[in-house]
């Protein structure tokens, strides 16, 4: 079963895509997952129209984000998808001007409070070291019938090379799941973000998220340009007077 990376067709591939994002992410389940692609009410049906909203809004996120690539790897002997990845290729400082987002996957009540505060939270230690143009990995994931299979690695590989291609820092938030795979490839670590949304006044619908998530961990990690680090002696360019 040979496994080939592609670039991904937005006109077709979105759906396999969601799909197997959320095969990914259920096994292991990981909670955090829930802020970004949530399932409303329970059973196959509401799972389904979850996968479904969410090949939509990842179909609509690329249309409208310069930034945006997406890749999928491919078991070619059976056309199945067994990973994807969302590459983000700034071209300029992202946090100049940021475009206004609205968390349209959540009522307009508090589970959306809940999530927008989490997403600010999420993108802040990124916010205070990547203001340049920069590569960021924001989504990585592979189905669970392929792991161990070289998957990561074929994103991994290609994003190193694009990044130095372009002269640009390698940036990504890692779970603890993914850790191991970038640690590997040579990245260090920049900053424990400890995620917990807060507020003075919570209700019914921000407890019920914030209980079902729980507080959540990403690890902010970072590549230099050519991939050669070293402790004390490589300067990290947001610390450069």
């Amino acid at each position: 079963m040979p496994l080939e990376l592609q670039e991904l067709n937005p006109e077709t591939d979105f759906p396999g895509i969601a799909r197997c994002l959320f095969e990914s992410y259920e096994d292991p389940p990981q909670k955090f997952f829930h802020v970004f692609f949530p399932i409303h009410g329970t059973g196959e049906k509401a799972r389904e129209e979850a996968i479904d909203e969410a090949a939509t809004r990842l179909k609509l996120w690329h249309t409208h984000d310069p930034s945006s690539y997406w890749q999928k790897v491919v078991d070619t002997d059976t056309g199945k998808i067994a990973g994807g990845a969302l590459w983000n290729i700034h071209k300029e400082n992202p946090f100049a001007n940021p475009p206004s987002s609205q968390v349209t996957w959540f009522p307009d009540d508090g589970s959306r409070r809940f999530v927008e505060k989490a997403l600010v939270n999420h993108s802040a230690p990124r916010a205070k070291v990547a203001q340049r143009p920069h590569l960021y990995l924001f989504i990585i994931f592979t189905h669970p019938d392929y792991r161990r299979r070289g998957v990561g690695q074929q994103f991994m590989d290609w994003g190193m090379k694009k990044a130095d291609e372009l002269g640009y820092d390698f940036f990504l938030d890692a779970t603890l799941y993914g850790r191991p795979l970038y640690d590997v490839n040579g990245f260090v670590y920049i900053e424990e973000n400890l995620n917990v949304p807060q507020t003075d006044n919570p209700d019914e619908a921000w407890k019920e998220v914030a209980e079902k998530v729980g507080p959540f961990t990403f690890w902010l990690m970072w590549r230099p340009v050519g991939g050669k680090y070293e402790e004390g002696k490589t300067i990290k360019p947001w610390e450069q007077n």
